[in-house]
């Protein structure tokens, strides 16, 4: 079973991408049949269709694609999905360029690893891995704000919260009669995969998103991954005090990052940020679990967040 029931009206998808990622998704059902994102370019195809049917529908019932973000494995199904229903495509208005090039995408991926001075043939194996999984780009029909209210109709409302940090225009669905947050990416943990980092490119957003989060009276979250963090089973769904935990680690593992990346600049004033990078992570491994990939001696998706908590160190940005 791909599809899992979590509450009278919503469903949670398991989704594998590119043979070791998986993403989920999740599907509402009101008068209009709302997917929270579609997984990556080949989902639709591979796992949406046989995954609906388990419930008795089908891409062509889907009213509404609502994006967390524009990422890869979160709106790479967007075109295929889009083509089989005719759904419009929800994405928060500093995520559109994402979401009309993938050539943006790749950039804003790339990036961080070119300043930390990766090397080139990681950097270009991540640049093929986004344009193997993101698809055409399909674009946006309907531009989200922070705060709009969404009714699907069937007691579903859903209200836009607005998290960057993992990507600019990243949101969240709260539905706030149930207490249900599918958050998407907007909330780490350690990351995604065993012994990886959380992987965000805006540390500062990313510090304020988690707090704003923390304020709300969430009840049942869903997450995107199933990220390590604050309780003993990484499940994508968490409820109670796990919640609670959870968030107070993502804040703890954000702050010791900017910590060990503060001290590295002040004990080696004038090095470059490859070099405050590596010397944070001889300090964070008493603090994050980690494993290094071979290829850069890093932890997998250690690169973004390294390179935000250096830039916030050296600008004074990250909150206090």
């Amino acid at each position: 079973m791909k599809t899992e029931r979590i509450n009278r009206a919503l469903y949670r998808i398991t989704t594998p991408f590119d043979k070791t990622g998986t993403v989920f998704l999740y599907l509402l059902k009101g008068d209009s049949i709302a997917l929270i994102d579609t997984g990556a370019a080949d989902s639709p195809r591979e796992v949406l269709e046989p995954a609906l049917s388990e419930i008795g529908l089908g891409l062509s019932d889907i009213d509404l694609i609502l994006n967390t973000h524009a990422h890869l494995d979160h709106s790479g199904g967007n075109l295929e999905t889009k083509r089989a229903s005719g759904a419009l495509v929800h994405v928060h208005a500093q995520d559109m360029a994402m979401a009309q090039s993938t050539e943006t995408q790749v950039e804003f991926h790339i990036a961080p690893l070119r300043e930390l001075e990766l090397p080139s043939e990681f950097i270009q194996e991540r640049a093929d891995f986004v344009v193997r999984n993101a698809g055409p780009s399909t674009g946006v029909d309907v531009v989200l704000t922070d705060e709009e209210l969404l009714d699907l109709g069937g007691g579903i409302r859903l209200r836009v919260v607005h998290c960057p940090g993992h990507t600019p225009g990243h949101v969240c669905y709260f539905w706030e009669e149930e207490g249900i947050l599918i958050s998407g990416d907007a909330i780490q943990g350690h990351g995604g995969r065993p012994g990886s980092y959380p992987y965000y490119f805006d540390a500062p957003a990313y510090r304020r998103s988690l707090v704003k989060l923390s304020k709300l009276p969430i009840g049942t979250l869903c997450t995107g991954h199933a990220y390590a963090g604050g309780t003993a089973i990484n499940s994508p769904v968490r409820t109670g005090d796990e919640v609670v935990a959870f968030l107070q680690e993502s804040i703890r593992v954000a702050d010791s990052i900017h910590r060990a990346v503060s001290e590295a600049i002040r004990h080696k004033p004038g090095a470059s940020k490859r070099e405050w990078a590596y010397s944070a992570l001889s300090e964070l491994i008493y603090h994050v679990p980690q494993l290094l990939v071979r290829q850069t001696g890093m932890p997998l998706h250690a690169g973004p967040a390294l390179a935000t908590h250096i830039d916030a160190a050296l600008n004074g940005s990250y909150p206090a």
